[in-house]
């Protein structure tokens, strides 16, 4: 469990936000961007469509791992219905489960 402080909350969440699509969003062995099931539900709020909701996760990914993200888009091309053909979602996982630290 994560305790924020008033002060700095606002880092603390953007910093929250960046490990979870760091954790999250990944590349298959067949070169196509995995995209958690949370960010297609809510990419309304932060995106117009597919290819700016794209660009958006790309922003807030190490350098390593947005590479990999648009070397990926790039063998797929840029019209729209290409790049969601490259797109997998995946499941939401409804179990909830404890992380205890040694």
């Amino acid at each position: 469990m994560r305790v924020y402080t008033a002060s700095g909350v606002e880092n603390e969440l953007e910093a929250a936000k960046k490990e979870y699509l760091q954790a999250a969003v990944g590349v298959t062995s067949k070169k196509k961007l995995l995209v958690p099931k949370l960010l297609d539900w809510y990419s309304r709020y932060f995106a117009k469509d597919v290819e700016s909701l794209l660009d958006w996760i790309c922003l807030q990914l190490p350098t390593s791992l947005r590479n990999a993200v648009m070397e990926c888009l790039e063998r797929r091309g840029r019209p729209d219905e290409m790049v969601s053909q490259g797109i997998q979602i995946m499941p939401y996982e409804f179990d909830f489960r404890y992380l205890f630290a040694a």
